[in-house]
């Protein structure tokens, strides 16, 4: 599993906490980059992760695949909820908290586990990179 890292935000609502039904749409493309991001790091995909995170993240990301090594990851996420936390509007970017839920293989033959983590995203103003993944961090 990643390290509790990794994932851009394709969809940018602008007041996703505002209106349930672009809310369900934020949370549904949380939903899938979160399991994106997975797969991009089981492969160890360093483009495809700097298209999800913030610049200081992606360096620990490069340092966590070092630690990892070359053989290949597994990660199948079999459960998946998100809920919105909270969503802030700064002056130069959005910050959203997003609570993951769920259960999640590490291993083919291991048996599911489930897990709780807080990833944190932003969306600077003036920029049209989309909302970047900035930390993670488990709850569980």
């Amino acid at each position: 599993m990643l390290k509790r890292l990794g994932g851009r935000l394709a969809a940018r609502p602008a007041c996703a906490a505002e209106r349930p039904a672009e809310l369900e749409a934020f949370l549904e493309v949380a939903r899938q980059s979160f399991v994106r991001v997975q797969q991009a790091w089981d492969r160890a995909d360093l483009n495809a992760l700097s298209g999800c995170a913030t610049q200081p993240l992606l360096e620990e990301l490069r340092e966590q695949l070092a630690e990892r090594g070359p053989g290949p990851n597994h990660t199948e996420v079999l459960r998946l909820e998100a809920r919105l936390l909270a969503l802030e509007h700064l002056s130069e970017a959005k910050l959203a908290s997003v609570e993951f839920t769920g259960l999640i293989r590490e291993r083919v033959d291991d048996r599911a586990m489930p897990f709780r983590e807080l990833w944190f995203l932003a969306e600077l103003q003036g920029q049209d990179s989309g909302w970047r993944l900035a930390r993670v961090q488990s709850l569980s």
